[in-house]
């Protein structure tokens, strides 16, 4: 049995309304100028064993830190981290409290969005030719040219968007292993209106070979030190 740990905060003067966690309610665990948001009496090993469980805790988690960052800034933790008693929590929070204030500060006017970049597929009409012999040739060559002109393209696209959002953004992290789909994570302020629907729509208007979509204003997930629990 764990007392599992979803987030970190610095305390607030007005009380938040705290979500209903994995099983039950959550609570609050103070320690000095920090505290944690918990909920108590869980079994991590029984959920970890069921596949169907463990998605969903793994939803419900994300959930109640999304819940809560619109409330206030957070530090979110990572899925599983459980205490066996409230004693180590305090004692986990208390050494670890200057690094995890710091990074309250650093990050308390911020969210994060992705925005997430599907490559466009330039139609393929090779079956639509009207041509035989030489005439179909030219043709097939004319359409390897076309989609070799469109991936050049592309991929200058991908460039000029990391430009563009480098230029307003200095905290980015761009993830490009999947071929299917790239992404671009960035820190803005909570308050930030440049994020408008019409600077969203001029990034797709000038990365016209890309299908862009943009998240709503996340919690840091992907800009917080890797010493964070």
């Amino acid at each position: 049995m764990s007392i599992y740990a979803y987030a970190l905060l610095v305390p607030i003067a007005s009380p938040l309304v705290l979500p209903l966690g994995m099983e039950r309610n959550i609570e609050i665990v103070y320690s000095s100028g920090l505290a944690a948001i918990v909920e108590p009496e869980i079994f991590l090993e029984a959920i970890q064993a069921n596949d169907e469980r463990l998605l969903q805790a793994v939803l419900n988690h994300d959930r109640v830190i999304r819940e809560l960052f619109q409330q206030t800034p957070l530090l979110p933790l990572r899925f599983g981290n459980g205490f066996t008693s409230v004693e180590k929590l305090l004692n986990h929070l208390e050494k670890h409290q200057e690094q995890y204030l710091e990074t309250l500060t650093q990050l308390r006017d911020k969210v994060e969005y992705t925005l997430k970049a599907t490559p466009c597929d330039l139609l393929d009409e090779s079956d639509t030719i009207d041509a035989k012999g030489k005439a179909y040739l030219l043709a097939k060559k004319q359409r390897y040219q076309t989609q070799q002109v469109f991936q050049v393209q592309q991929c200058q696209q991908w460039e000029l968007l990391n430009q563009l959002i480098l230029k307003t953004y200095t905290n980015v992290i761009c993830e490009t292993q999947k071929p299917d789909v790239r992404q671009i994570h960035f820190l803005a302020q909570r308050n930030d209106s440049t994020l408008s629907t019409q600077q969203f729509s001029l990034w797709q208007i000038q990365c016209s070979h890309w299908q862009l979509a943009l998240s709503e204003p996340l919690p840091p997930y992907h800009f917080l030190k890797n010493t964070l629990i």
